[in-house]
This record gives structure tokens, C-alpha cells and sequence, in this order.
């Protein structure tokens, strides 16, 4: 009788389990926080991966720019569409608020630019509560491409980088602007490429994680505790790190990298005001990393480069905060941005998560292994 009791015993706790797990996989609330999480990856991945290869292209003269294109415009706006269908195929207003989402679209102070856009939203269905977290978002991520793509912050965000930004949340701290310019097909640009694809998967990487382990009902603060997601947060702070460092090895950012304004087929230049000086009144062509010696253009001696970025991180407070002085620097920067706004965006996605940190938590440079 022994053995038949056991087999009761596990079939009784089999089956019980298996009602359990159903009730978790059908229970409507838990489905359309899954969704929107799900989703707004979809449209977080599209609008990063579509700003990455515009502006890629277009510092390599592929395309004539501005970002976003006809065509890459076009992509992210079909995908817009597809979220709010996913979302409103699972998810309705009532849903939504005993999840904890406002039933208005004012996550965030009603500014002049963006945020007073997104905050104007209605939510009354779950289509017009999926582009509310789209307006937010996407304020977010173009601040990010801003900042990351220093030598276009204006073209991203406007000329305004403050708050009256009419697509970017404020880029921050801005002086020196880095000087406003396509790269070129050059080795400045490779190192901007390579940092710029290291630091989008690496945003990328850390929300997932941190959405995975929130969706478990963890609050943002447990989920940074957790001996899991530590892990996967280091993984991806390394492979970032590495990344950068290979492609953007003795750079360093500057806001107006060294130039020489060259007047002939040789090394004759004349010194120009800036680059645009250089071939519009002087008549010149731009030879980068160089500088215009007695009529000469000489190289740079010494075995660093100039990166045309950011001197101080747009994050400090106060401003200007330290100059971040070579590609260290340049690397805890990305890991201070990244990691206040995956915090931004989680509050968004996790209105009873307490997911909103004040000040943002950084994640600390680490020294990867050779």
C-alpha cells in the first residue's frame, strides 16, 4: 500500500501544480503585463537599431541624412502599429489600471518640449496607453542616441538639448557642444561605430534583464540585489567594456578634435575659424587630426587620438562635473546614461515596482580579462 500512497501523494501534487501554472499562464493581468513588457522591447530594439544604421550611414557619406530617413521613418512607425495591436489584443483599460498604470499619460512633468507631448496623451484604450509608453520611451532612447551619437546630438534632438527638446528627455550637461558633423569613412568613425553598437546592446541587455526579473514580482531594487542578475549585469558590462576598448583603444573625447584647413594638393594650409570656414570661405579641405604648423599641416605627435564626444558626461550634477579625460572615462559615462534610463523606463513599465531610482544606480566599471 505504501508505493500506491506515493503515487497518490505525487499525482495529487502534480496536479495541483499543473492548475497552479495554468491559473499563472491564463491569469489576464499577468498576460497583459507580459505583453506591454514584450512589446515595448519590440519597439525599443526597432527604434535604437534604425537610428543606429541611419546615423552609421550617413557619417559614412552612404546617405545624405538627416536621421531619421524617409525609409527608416517608415519602419518605425509600422512597428508602432504592431505594438498597440499586440498590447490591445491582451491587455484593456481596466486591466491596466489594477496593474497599477495611470489613467492619464503625465508620467513625468508636462516640460515644453517632449513631455509636454507625451503628457497631453489620452489613455482611455489600450491602443492610446501603448503609444503613451511609446511617447516616453522614445524620448528616452532619442536622449540616449543623442548623447551616444555626440557628433549628431542636434540633429537627433534638435537644437535644443534641454527640456524644450521636441523628441529628446534633456541630454543634460552640454558644454562644450561637440562639434556638429558627419565623421567620414575614418578610424574616428570606426571607434564611434564600434562604441556605439557596444553601448546599444549593452542598454539593450540591461532592461531585459531587469524586466525578466521584475516579471517574477521582484521590486527594481531586489532585482539589483539578485545574485542572478548580478551576474548577467556584469556579463554585459564586461562584453560592453571590451568592445569599446578594442575598437577605441588611445582615444580620447573631445569636443573639437584638431584640425588642418589644406589649400592645396600638398600639406599647404591656412588656419580656419572651424571646419565649415575651412571649405566654404577659405576654399580648403579638412584634414582631421592634424593642425596647420607655419603653413603646414603636421600631424598630431604622440600615440592619441581625438573621438569628437562629450568632454564632461551630460548625467553630472552639477554641471560640468570632471572632463572624463580618455576612453575610461568615456566607458563609466555610457554605464551612468545606461543605467538612468533603463531605471526611467522601468518606472514606466512598472508602476508598482518601485522601479523609479533617485539618483540613478550605476554600474561600476570592471577590468575585463584578457
Amino acid at each position: 500500500m505504501q508505493p500506491l500512497r506515493h503515487i497518490f501523494l505525487a499525482t495529487l501534487i502534480a496536479l495541483t501544480f499543473g492548475v497552479a501554472t495554468a491559473d499563472a499562464a491564463t491569469d489576464p493581468n499577468l498576460l497583459c503585463h507580459k505583453t506591454v513588457v514584450k512589446q515595448l522591447e519590440k519597439y525599443k530594439k526597432t527604434h535604437l537599431k534604425l537610428y543606429r544604421n541611419c546615423i552609421d550611414k550617413q557619417n559614412r557619406n552612404l546617405i545624405p541624412g538627416p536621421c531619421l530617413d524617409t525609409t527608416s521613418t517608415a519602419k518605425l512607425a509600422l512597428t508602432e502599429d504592431k505594438v498597440a495591436a499586440a498590447i490591445t489584443k491582451k491587455c484593456t483599460p481596466t486591466i491596466l489600471n489594477a496593474l497599477g498604470y495611470r489613467s492619464d499619460c503625465a508620467y513625468s512633468a508636462a516640460t515644453p518640449g517632449v513631455g509636454g507631448t507625451c503628457a497631453a496623451l489620452p489613455v482611455g484604450t489600450a491602443s492610446e496607453f501603448a503609444a503613451c509608453m511609446m511617447c516616453w520611451k522614445g524620448a528616452e532612447f532619442s536622449r540616449f542616441i543623442g548623447t551616444i551619437y555626440a557628433s549628431h546630438a542636434t540633429e537627433t534632438c534638435g537644437s535644443a538639448l534641454d527640456d524644450t527638446s521636441a523628441s529628446c528627455s534633456a541630454v543634460g550637461c552640454t558644454s562644450p557642444l561637440p562639434t556638429q558633423r558627419d565623421l567620414g569613412d575614418s578610424a574616428e568613425n570606426d571607434c564611434q561605430r564600434g562604441m556605439a553598437k557596444a553601448s546599444l546592446n549593452y542598454l539593450l541587455k540591461r532592461e531585459k534583464i531587469l524586466d525578466k526579473c521584475m516579471l517574477t514580482g521582484l521590486s527594481y531594487s531586489q532585482c539589483l540585489a539578485d545574485p542572478k542578475a548580478q551576474l548577467q549585469l556584469a556579463k554585459a558590462e564586461t562584453q560592453k567594456q571590451t568592445l569599446i576598448t578594442k575598437f577605441c583603444t588611445n582615444y580620447t573625447p573631445v569636443a573639437d578634435p584638431p584640425f588642418c584647413c589644406r589649400t592645396s594638393p600638398g600639406q599647404t594650409c591656412m588656419v580656419a575659424l572651424d571646419r565649415a570656414d575651412c571649405v566654404d570661405n577659405v576654399g580648403g579641405t579638412v584634414a582631421e587630426g592634424r593642425t596647420c604648423e607655419l603653413g603646414t599641416c603636421e600631424n598630431i605627435p604622440g600615440p592619441n587620438k581625438s573621438l569628437t564626444w562629450w568632454e564632461h558626461c551630460p548625467i553630472n550634477q552639477p554641471c560640468p562635473g570632471p572632463t572624463l579625460g580618455d576612453i575610461d572615462g568615456l566607458i563609466q559615462c555610457v554605464d551612468d546614461v545606461a543605467d538612468q534610463l533603463v531605471g526611467n523606463v522601468l518606472c514606466l513599465q512598472f508602476p508598482n515596482g518601485a522601479a523609479c531610482p533617485t539618483p540613478a544606480v550605476p554600474t561600476p566599471t570592471v577590468t575585463p580579462t584578457p
